[in-house]
This record gives C-alpha cells, structure tokens and sequence, in this order.
C-alpha cells in the first residue's frame, strides 16, 4: 500500500521528523490535539540534553503519547542502536505502548519514508528494527513493569511511565516499592544514559515526591 508521496515529499518528511519531535506527533502519529502552546514545555524537555527528565502533568493531557510513543520512535530515527525500556506500573500498560508502536512503524506513511522497520523479533515484549547496525542482546524497545527488573540488560534510555497510583500510593510502604523499582533500573541505564519519568503527583511520598527533594538539582522538569 503506497502512501501516494513522491521522493521529495519524503525526502522533507525524512528529515523534519528526525529533527522535530513536535512534527513527527503532530503530522507522523497524528495527534491532532498536540500543540506548542499546551505541550511545547514537555517536548522542549523530551529533546533536551538533560540526562534525568521530570514531566508531571495532569491525566489527560496527552504526556503519555508523547513520551511513550512519539518519543521511543523519534529516538530510533535518530539513533537505530538505540536500546529503550518502557516501564510503567503494569507491565499490560507498557506493551499497549508497544502495540501502538508497532502500528505506526508499520504503517505505509512510515514504511514509505524509512523503509520496512520489521523484523523476525517484533512481539509483544520487545521489538528489534532492520535498520540496526550492531549486534546487541537488548532489542531495540523492551517493555517492563513496576516488581520486575531486567537484569544484566543495559538501556540507554528508559522511561517510566505513571509509576504511581491510588492503588500503590495508600501508604508509605507500597510507595517505597516504586521508588525501590526506580534506583534498581539505574543500576541498568547506561552511565551516560536517559531516564524519563512521566506521572501525576498522588501523595507527598510518591516517586516524584522523591525526585524533587532528593534530584531537583539534576533533572530537566515540565511540572
């Protein structure tokens, strides 16, 4: 199925999603409701060089398309070695992420502009794109979920999505868990790595909480 682009059209496409994170949401995922004046904030923080990244944000307001799946591709564009965990407090939320993933790396708009992204590890759990260039035991995306940690994997990005909940945040022992999750994946992020994490505040101890207080002089932050 052809997307009906010819070669320069492409070619612009090609190279304003790469540079643009904003234009690859906006008219690559189409997410009509994404605009500078409510999300610039966040994409400015998505795209900077700060290694930590704080976005807290209100439900609704699209945090989790940018970061989680607008974010993984643009990345991959960029860098197709790049290895990518998303994390959120479900495992099932983290691959729905994937799922979406996947539809768009697969779509004639996609395949048209980059080739065929597909290869024989494309699942659920994790995918691998053609256009890797080294051999590495991470796929390209993995997806976890808050009590899990892959262990002996390496990522140069993670990004942690909604760790926090009514249901995990009723007291100060179920929101020590998340935050006990969260120093265990820095333990596989690459020295020089990305570690993302999107959410809403719920409680004064939440994993937020803890990054205000104890990070604030290290993150790059859209609160």
């Amino acid at each position: 199925m052809s997307s009906g682009l010819n070669e320069a059209a492409i070619e612009h496409l090609r190279d304003e999603f790469r540079e643009s994170l904003y234009s690859l949401a906006k008219i690559g995922l189409k997410y009509k409701d994404i605009n500078l004046e409510t999300h610039g904030k966040i994409i400015e923080t998505l795209e900077s060089d700060v290694k930590r990244k704080l976005i807290c944000v209100p439900r609704g307001c699209l945090k989790s398309s940018l970061a989680c799946v607008a974010f993984p591709i643009w990345i991959l564009l960029n860098e197709p070695n790049a290895r990518i965990l998303i994390d959120s407090e479900l495992y099932t939320n983290s691959a729905t992420f994937l799922r979406e993933i996947k539809g768009h790396l697969t779509s004639p708009l996609f395949t048209s502009i980059f080739g065929s992204f597909k290869t024989t590890c494309w699942n659920e759990a994790e995918i691998i794109i053609s256009q890797r260039s080294k051999n590495l035991k991470e796929a390209s995306i993995t997806v976890g979920g808050v009590g899990t940690t892959k262990v002996g994997q390496h990522y140069d990005f993670i990004i942690g999505d909604d760790y926090n909940s009514p249901s995990n945040t009723a007291n100060p022992e179920q929101a020590k868990k998340v935050i006990d999750h969260y120093k265990m994946n820095t333990s596989i992020l690459e020295n020089t790595g990305v570690y993302v994490i999107i959410g809403t505040r719920y409680s004064e101890t939440d994993l937020i909480g803890h990054i205000i207080r104890n990070e604030i002089d290290t993150i790059g932050m859209e609160l």
